[in-house]
């Protein structure tokens, strides 16, 4: 007669609950780093993003603006006809045929949505910055998207501000634009997106200020990123 073995090993309950409790911690040590994972990239994306949005805008604004009052006939007139915080016109004899006239030769910088008397400071979220060459074209083109703070600061032959900080808006006086010799350019840029909390738990607390101690964005106490990019350029015309 044939003999059947019985055999009675196998997973006790104890067993089985041990087993799970520690693959349910491997599983979360595992979540967790992928959680991390994905919140870095994510965040270093938008930086990344915003800083060469930021960048790219003022490397174009600064090769715009050092152009303004060119005048190589003498006979155009050129010049700045509008300083203040955050707006600046200036004309360019682009075409050098002595004459100011159409598009590309009177440019605006200011924000898209930045309400009078402006201030410089984004008054909606989705606020650009905007280039305005006189040429009619509706919208603006854009220059950076995502602005929350654009400043200018004017300065004469001596390094000393000329911006009239009593006016509304503050601005240069009419009969200190000839006297501009420099003007510094501070924009803050912010991402995009926010960052949720519950991947980052950042919130942007800081006041940004330009070189000459201005307040030009208060803190906005949320969970964007933020940079502030500034340069001065010197106004050769």
């Amino acid at each position: 007669m044939m003999k059947i073995q019985k055999f009675n090993k196998g997973f006790t309950l104890v067993e089985l609950m041990v087993t799970l409790a520690i693959s349910s911690l491997v599983m979360s040590g595992i979540y967790a780093v992928f959680h991390k994972q994905v919140a870095t990239h994510n965040t270093e994306r938008l930086v990344v993003s915003m800083q060469q949005n930021a960048r790219a805008a003022m490397s174009f604004m600064e090769r715009d603006i050092r152009m303004a009052r060119y005048d190589p006939l003498g006979s155009s007139g050129a010049n700045i006809l509008i300083a203040e915080r955050a707006r600046l016109q200036f004309q360019i004899d682009d075409n050098e045929d002595g004459a100011i006239l159409g598009a590309q030769e009177t440019i605006t910088y200011d924000l898209d949505n930045d309400a009078a008397p402006k201030d410089g400071i984004a008054d909606v979220a989705d606020c650009n910055l905007v280039r305005d060459d006189d040429s009619g074209v509706v919208p603006l083109p854009i220059v950076a998207r995502s602005i929350d703070a654009l400043n200018f600061d004017y300065f004469d032959a001596n390094g000393i501000s000329i911006l009239d900080r009593t006016a509304t808006p503050w601005q240069v006086p009419a009969g200190q634009i000839a006297d501009i010799q420099s003007i510094r350019v501070s924009i803050v840029a912010r991402s995009g997106d926010s960052i949720p909390a519950m991947f980052i738990n950042h919130t942007d607390t800081k006041t940004y200020r330009n070189r000459s101690g201005d307040t030009i964005l208060p803190a906005q106490n949320n969970d964007f990123r933020r940079m502030q990019v500034t340069t001065e350029i010197d106004c050769r015309n």
